[in-house]
């Protein structure tokens, strides 16, 4: 493995970035990183701990650090790495050398976990808990094997979890598999993870991903891996998700309704266009349910008697697909035991009856949109809560950090406070300690036996102990003077002791006795 001592002398691969956005925010939060390929970029990957590679890392992180300052927010780093590397014995004690060089901060860095093993040793959880200690962010792609065993992903301490592109495009291309990502991110959410969408390369598939809510997105859509240059230029410009794709209630709301008859689908878009409702058609469920795939609805209302599938039938797929709709059955045919089910198990609110009243209708659609926008406001202020705690938890452990290195350096000056005192205690040359009132604060064994006379000399005032021409040294700067002590003649240099943190107040003056050996 490369020492921290080897340089960026070392050749590094071209690096490029991916930015990434917050899909809450539409900030551009960070940068997945890229290296340059001839046959075209490639996500960064720490296969081996190369120096070419360690030294790529150090320009990465140095860069993501002065972004971060520059604009007053912390830019985050994404990058790939082996099971096995990550895991290996000084892995840890290299990456976090670069970290406290470069002064990138360890939790805005997000390491992609690559493995095919089918489980995971208690060494290898223990190796990735202790870099999760330092601080360091993991994720795990969706599309791993390992995330089919849930006890395997529950022994790994992840952050993250990272949602391909194939799986993106497929929710889109087939309404069903829309069913397979909500139930990933409601996994994914559930175990406390992050979501980001990868490989996003159109509107549609970005609103499908923010819609099923995931937590940060990036792909060719917003912006191709580019040199830092770029990526740099994009951050001073603020660069921002359009605010058509934000999730959060739309004020205007979305209706989509569903019935095989045109003309009632006529009627309905008749009474409730006056009401400002975006409103949605389809003939049959199937349809309705690829609207749903690219549009964020609100409320539904659907028909009961349909060919190829009921409204109920329809209903359940629909709150597969998006469970915080609002869902009911408009419908003069009443299969009784299968709209009961229906409204036990939450798959329907309401069910109405044909013909209509007009103002019972809209009275109730305009209901199910207030409800809808409760459950709304609701997550979000859910959202907001667990971010606020996730935010108090970081701060927590960085006062912990702080309080257990204030103690560390308390227990290391008070065990130099104490190597200094018996140092002094052992000095064969006489000290003394005066502090600004004139009395003796400090006295080490050489100059008890040299004015044992008045030992001990602690306590007392200095004059009562120095020989009167030693008087004006205790009064001055840093001088020296030739004074007769107990029948010897030493040679007394005069130190003045400074304030607290350099402030230009005494804390009193260091008086050091030297025997004049040459003076009979």
């Amino acid at each position: 493995m490369e020492s921290l001592d080897d340089r960026a002398s070392v050749p590094t691969d071209r690096l490029l970035y991916q930015p990434r956005f917050d899909c809450r925010s539409g900030q551009l939060v960070g940068a997945t990183l890229y290296a340059e390929r001839p046959d075209g970029p490639a996500r960064f990957a720490l296969h081996e701990l190369s120096a070419t590679s360690l030294t790529s890392l150090r320009e990465a992180f140095s860069r993501a650090a002065a972004w971060s300052q520059t604009g007053n927010r912390p830019i985050a780093l994404a990058i790939d790495a082996q099971l096995d590397t990550l895991c290996a014995p000084t892995f840890a004690q290299t990456l976090n050398g670069i970290l406290l060089e470069t002064q990138f901060e360890p939790r805005k860095l997000d390491i992609g976990i690559l493995t095919h093993e089918p489980d995971v040793s208690d060494e290898k959880a223990t190796a990735l808990q202790h870099l999760k200690n330092c601080g360091i962010r993991f994720t795990l792609s969706a599309a791993s094997p390992a995330m089919a065993r849930l006890a395997w992903v529950r022994r790994l301490p992840l952050d993250g979890l990272d949602v391909p592109a194939h799986l993106a495009q497929d929710a889109v291309d087939d309404p069903e598999g829309i069913s397979i990502v909500r139930a990933l991110v409601s996994r994914a959410h559930k175990l406390k993870l992050a979501v980001c969408a990868e490989g996003v390369d159109t509107q549609r598939v970005a609103t499908v991903m923010i819609a099923l809510g995931c937590d940060q997105i990036r792909g060719p859509l917003f912006s191709d891996p580019e040199p830092a240059e770029g990526f740099e230029a994009q951050l001073a410009a603020d660069r921002r998700l359009g605010p058509d794709l934000l999730r959060g209630p739309q004020p205007e709301g979305t209706l989509l309704l569903v019935d095989d008859e045109e003309n009632i689908l006529s009627s309905l878009r008749r009474l409730l266009r006056r009401d400002g409702y975006t409103i949605l058609t389809a003939t049959c469920g199937q349809q309705g349910l690829e609207l749903m795939a690219a549009h964020p609805v609100d409320v539904i209302l659907s028909d009961q008697r349909m060919p190829a599938m009921t409204g109920v039938e329809f209903l359940r797929k629909a709150k597969a697909m998006n469970p915080d709709s609002v869902r009911m059955v408009l419908s003069g045919y009443t299969d009784l035991q299968s709209v009961t089910d229906a409204i036990n198990e939450g798959d329907i609110y309401k069910f109405l009856t044909k013909p209509w009243d007009d103002a019972m209708l809209r009275a109730n659609i305009r209901e199910a949109f207030q409800r809808k926008l409760l459950n709304d406001e609701n997550h979000r202020l859910g959202a907001e809560l667990a971010d606020a705690n996730s935010e108090l938890e970081r701060i927590n452990t960085q006062l912990k950090q702080l309080l257990t290195e204030r103690e560390r350096q308390l227990g290391m000056e008070e065990a130099a406070l104490r190597l200094a005192h018996s140092a002094l205690a052992v000095l064969p040359v006489p000290l003394l300690g005066i502090d600004p009132g004139g009395m003796i604060a400090l006295a080490n064994g050489a100059a008890e036996t040299l004015f044992a006379r008045h030992a001990p000399l602690i306590g007392l005032d200095a004059t009562e102990v120095l020989p009167p021409e030693a008087a004006p040294l205790l009064n001055a700067g840093s001088q020296s003077a030739d004074i007769e002590c107990a029948g010897h003649r030493f040679r007394i240099e005069a130190r003045p002791l400074d304030g607290e943190h350099g402030d230009g107040g005494l804390r009193g003056t260091l008086l050091s006795f030297t025997c004049r050996r040459d003076t009979p």
